[in-house]
């Protein structure tokens, strides 16, 4: 019955782009949203260029690697909660198991996540969220759609980000702080994310004759492979489609 009640939505939401777009046709004609996708982008992109970039430049020079690990270990093991419920909704079992005992090992042993201690204890770390469940559910991906700071996404991933806040602790606590701290939390993970992809994104950046095009296709091809637990051939992929590096 929810699934049903998600494709209804995201089928409705498809069908409003495609109707407020339909004079893009020809090179667009994928891209239903083209106009405010691109002009998004642009706008993420001075914001990168000018911000955020190079923040994560001066992240990266002032913190020394096992410093950057650590803050990126916590905010993994924060994550937790939603790669744990998304194995339970995938009927994964053993994810889920390895997720709940990766969870429990690096908030005692590994101090709060500082340190991934079940991975070197052999508990592989992997990423689930809700819009891969969304999409093992067999939901189509719908229209391409870039968000204000988020990046490149579509209507399947930004409701499975939607979707994923009730599995976010965060959710249900209340107490003085509560806005700041959450804002907080999404602001250095997102700087931990870029400062990770420094590299990655002057690949993109300087191999590709339209940035845009090249992001879109990357980001749809990374998509498809965490989809299918890695089952689709990488070699395939562009050189750019490491868009997060936190394995």
């Amino acid at each position: 019955m929810i699934r049903r009640l998600i494709q209804l939505g995201l089928a409705a939401m498809a069908s409003l782009s495609l109707s407020a777009c339909a004079s893009h046709t020809g090179a667009h004609a994928d891209d239903p949203l083209y106009g405010w996708n691109k002009t998004v982008f642009r706008f993420n992109t001075v914001v990168d260029k000018a911000v955020i970039e190079p923040t994560a430049r001066g992240y990266r020079a002032v913190v020394p690697k096992p410093g950057r690990d650590g803050v990126r270990n916590v905010l993994n093991n924060l994550k937790s909660p939603l790669i744990f419920g998304s194995d339970v909704l995938q009927a994964q079992p053993r994810h889920a198991g390895e997720t709940l005992a990766r969870f429990v090992i690096n908030s005692t042993v590994g101090l709060a996540g500082i340190f991934d201690v079940a991975k070197r204890q052999g508990i592989p770390r992997h990423e689930e969220d809700m819009g891969q469940t969304l999409g093992v559910w067999g939901i189509s991906a719908g229209p391409y759609l870039v968000l204000p700071l988020l990046g490149p996404s579509n209507f399947r991933d930004a409701t499975g980000m939607v979707l994923g806040f009730a599995f976010d602790p965060l959710t249900y606590m209340r107490y003085n702080g509560r806005t700041l701290t959450f804002l907080g939390r999404a602001s250095v993970d997102g700087l931990s994310v870029r400062e990770a992809n420094l590299e990655a994104v002057d690949s993109l950046r300087r191999n590709s004759i339209d940035e845009y095009t090249s992001e879109k296709a990357a980001y749809a091809q990374f998509r498809a492979n965490q989809i299918a637990n890695g089952k689709i051939d990488l070699n395939t992929l562009p050189d750019f489609d490491d868009f997060e590096d936190d394995q």
